[in-house]
């Protein structure tokens, strides 16, 4: 059984993410979202226990995979047989 500590956590960092989506729509921000890239990044390899360079190579291949039109038609030819 969770914690009310536990669970106030976990409804914290959902919170959280909602209110990073809120300003990453915003066009002018105070910070730097490469500052917030950074530190993202250092939380969720503290939290996952994944190393924050696979997280970076990950998401370098989600960058490239969403940026490529020949990757993008593969998968759409994929999911649409």
């Amino acid at each position: 059984m969770e914690n009310t500590e536990y669970k106030a956590a976990k409804a914290d960092i959902a919170n959280l993410l909602a209110w990073f989506e809120c300003e990453l729509e915003k066009q002018s921000n105070i910070g730097s979202p490469i500052d917030a890239r950074r530190e993202l990044i250092r939380a969720l390899a503290l939290f996952s226990g994944i190393s924050e360079k696979q997280i970076q190579e990950s998401l370098e291949d989600l960058t490239r995979t969403q940026n490529d039109p020949h990757i993008n038609e593969t998968k759409n030819e994929r999911t649409s047989k």
